[in-house]
C-alpha cells in the first residue's frame, strides 16, 4: 500500500510540476464559460490555449536551468523541454488556423510573455517588479481565456465583464503563491509580499475580489439575468476563502493544486447548478 501511494505521489507531483495541471485549468475556465452561456467554442482555439500554457508555463518555469552552463540538465527537465517542445509544434500548426484578429491576440501575448521572463535590457523583466509580475500574468490569463476563444461570439458587455472577472480571479489567486514564495524568492525576484507584507497584500486579494463581484452584481442587472451568475458568486467566495487560509508556511499542494483549481472548482459548480436548476 506505502509502495502504491509513493508512485501516485510520484505521478501526482509530475502532474503538477510539468504544468499539466495549469494547463488543464486555463481550460476550465473557458468550458464553464461556454457552459454558461450554453455557446459553441471552437475546439481548435481551445486546443491552442491548452498547448501553448503548456509550452510557456515550461517556458518561464525552466528558462533559467536551460540557459544555464553551470546547473546540469536532469533527465527529468530534459522530459519537460521535450513534451513542451512539442506543445509549441503542435500550438504553431493551430496558431494558422487562427482568424487574424486572434493571431494578434496570440503575438501580444507570446511579446509580454518574453518580456516576462527573458531581461531583453539590462537585468530588467516584467517579474523584477512585484505590481507588474501579477499584472503580467493577470493580463495573459484573460487574453488566453476571454479573448482569445470568445471575440465574436460574446457580445461586447459579456467580453468586458468576463475580462475584468478572470483578470480579478487569477490577480486573487497568486496571493497564495506570493506568500508561499516569499522566502524562497528573496534573494531572486522581489514579490508583492516583500514590499506590503502579507496582510495587506491579502487585502489586495479581497479588493480585486469585490470588484469582481461588484461587476457581476451590476451585469446581471444589466442583462436582466442574475440567475446565470451563481456559480460565479460562488466562486468567488471560494477564492476569498483560500486567499484568507494561505500562510507562509503552507502545504506543499496548497498553491500548486489547491488554489490553482479554482477553474476547476468552478466547473463543477456549474455543472452542478445546471442539473439541479
Amino acid at each position: 500500500m506505502g509502495l502504491l501511494t509513493k508512485k501516485f505521489k510520484l505521478l501526482f507531483d509530475y502532474y503538477i510540476n510539468s504544468s499539466l495541471h495549469v494547463s488543464f485549468c486555463v481550460i476550465c475556465y473557458i468550458i464553464s464559460i461556454n457552459l454558461i452561456h450554453q455557446i459553441h467554442v471552437n475546439w481548435e482555439d481551445i486546443a491552442f490555449v491548452f498547448f501553448t500554457t503548456f509550452f510557456s508555463y515550461n517556458f518561464i518555469k525552466f528558462n533559467e536551468d536551460l540557459i544555464s552552463i553551470n546547473k546540469p540538465v536532469s533527465l527529468l527537465l530534459k522530459s519537460f523541454f521535450l513534451k513542451a517542445l512539442i506543445s509549441l509544434v503542435i500550438s504553431l500548426y493551430l496558431f494558422f488556423n487562427l482568424s487574424s484578429s486572434k493571431q494578434i491576440f496570440v503575438v501580444i501575448i507570446s511579446i509580454v510573455t518574453v518580456l516576462y521572463t527573458i531581461p531583453l535590457i539590462s537585468d530588467y523583466t516584467l517579474r523584477s517588479n512585484p505590481i507588474l509580475k501579477i499584472l503580467t500574468v493577470a493580463f495573459c490569463w484573460t487574453m488566453l481565456i476571454v479573448l482569445l476563444p470568445f471575440f465574436g461570439v460574446l457580445d461586447f458587455v459579456n467580453i468586458v465583464y468576463y475580462s475584468l472577472l478572470i483578470f480579478c480571479l487569477v490577480t486573487a489567486q497568486m496571493i497564495p503563491f506570493e506568500i508561499r514564495d516569499m522566502l524562497k524568492d528573496k534573494d531572486l525576484i522581489k514579490t508583492i509580499i516583500h514590499d506590503y507584507g502579507i496582510k495587506y497584500s491579502k487585502n489586495i486579494g479581497y479588493f480585486v475580489l469585490i470588484i469582481a463581484l461588484l461587476f457581476t452584481m451590476i451585469t446581471g442587472y444589466l442583462l436582466e439575468n442574475l440567475v446565470f451568475k451563481n456559480s460565479i458568486l460562488i466562486i468567488i467566495l471560494i477564492t476569498a476563502i483560500l486567499v484568507n487560509f494561505s500562510r507562509e508556511k503552507q502545504n506543499k499542494y496548497y498553491s500548486s493544486f489547491i488554489v490553482e483549481s479554482v477553474p476547476i472548482y468552478w466547473l463543477i459548480v456549474e455543472i452542478g447548478l445546471q442539473i439541479l436548476l
